[in-house]
């Protein structure tokens, strides 16, 4: 409907939609891959440095709020495994630190072959 002055007549209201609500599980789900993808683009950042260059302060910074990320998640998902209380399941609070410390462990080995790669100390067999 136009008005006589020529402009449009201004249009109702549209409803908005609501979503669907999403579950607690895949929500985490989603934020453990997207750290997993933060962590894998990170690392590819910091092999392309130029032979001998540090990492930056913002690196430093990035990573640290990577492994706050990791252990938040890991503290999200333990109160989930602790309501399980069925004698045939197999997660518990120790595998639940078992694989937080599988996680630092491995962060750990790629920061030291990224650290020996940049010192040029890395094997050539010693892949990642």
């Amino acid at each position: 409907m136009a008005e006589e002055d020529g402009t449009a007549a201004p249009l109702p209201p549209v409803e908005k939609r609501k979503r669907a609500p999403v579950s607690r599980r895949a929500v985490v789900g989603q934020l453990w891959r997207a750290a997993k993808r933060q962590l894998d683009a990170h690392e590819e950042h910091l092999a392309d440095l130029p032979q001998g260059a540090a990492a930056s302060e913002t690196d430093a910074k990035a990573l640290a709020t990577l492994a706050r990320t990791v252990r938040e998640l890991a503290a999200i998902e333990e109160p989930q495994a602790a309501k399980k209380d069925k004698p045939t399941d197999e997660f518990s609070a120790a595998d639940g630190q078992r694989n937080v410390a599988q996680l630092r462990q491995e962060l750990a080995r790629r920061l030291e072959a990224l650290a020996d790669r940049e010192l040029g100390q890395a094997d050539p067999g010693d892949a990642a």
